[in-house]
């Protein structure tokens, strides 16, 4: 019953916000910044209802080292629900880098993409270069943006060890001049994934770590950015819930 009542709300949001959404999408024409705030506080608020039906217990911490200002959020990924889970606590809009084929999903890309979304083809190199360059005119514009540099979902059985984070998604930081925050998830698989196609009630953390600049970061480690910020999200992932 709530794997149906979770599909219902998402269609349900789709159709009888489509007005909506074409009136913010001309707003953003003259005035973006405010058309991507409106379209985040509404999402934002749809999917804190998602989450209250589907019976995820969102466990929220280190909210106070998210600065007033645009950053790059770097988190693991193990699930659908971590956007979720990550929208529902941001405080400002909040733009992701999400894989190429989400814009092929009618209103989900639009909503996507009137908040500042990028997508990315990770299978072309020269394609995932220019979404990255796209990312940082995102950032540099005033809206922050949130990346998961694994890439895909990880479906690895330990669950506190992180695929390869790619170097280049740290790129964002690095040209726009931006913190990064980064973001450990932990228990969303228990969410879905676990037991897909049902939606299954579970307790979920999300830590956000200290913000720091690449200049931060020890000498040493200075040159491979992603490397030191997963390692970051795999110490915290260790924690127990």
């Amino acid at each position: 019953m709530r794997s149906i009542i979770v599909l219902l709300l998402f269609i349900l949001f789709f159709v009888l916000f489509l007005p909506v959404l074409l009136i913010l999408m001309l707003i953003g024409k003259k005035n973006q910044k405010a058309a991507r705030e409106k379209a985040f506080s509404i999402v934002r608020k749809f999917i804190k209802l998602e989450l209250l039906v589907s019976g995820t217990r969102l466990h929220a911490e280190g909210l106070e080292n998210i600065p007033d200002e645009p950053v790059l959020f770097v988190g693991n990924h193990r699930s659908y629900f971590d956007v979720l889970c990550c929208i529902s606590c941001m405080k400002h809009n909040t733009a992701f880098v999400g894989k190429k084929e989400i814009k092929m999903i009618p209103v989900m890309a639009q909503w996507m993409e009137l908040m500042g979304g990028v997508f990315i083809d990770r299978h072309n190199i020269k394609e995932g270069l220019k979404a990255i360059l796209e990312a940082i005119e995102v950032v540099k514009s005033g809206t922050s943006v949130f990346i998961f540099p694994e890439g895909t979902r990880n479906r690895a059985e330990n669950k506190d060890v992180l695929a390869e984070f790619k170097e280049g998604s740290l790129k964002i930081a690095q040209k726009a001049g931006c913190m990064i925050v980064p973001v450990a998830i932990k228990n969303t698989e228990y969410c879905y994934e676990m037991h897909k196609p049902f939606v299954k009630a579970a307790d979920v953390r999300v830590s956000f770590l200290k913000p720091f600049y690449v200049s931060d970061i020890p000498e040493e480690q200075r040159k491979k950015p992603a490397a030191y910020t997963r390692q970051l999200i795999e110490e915290d992932l260790k924690r127990p819930m």
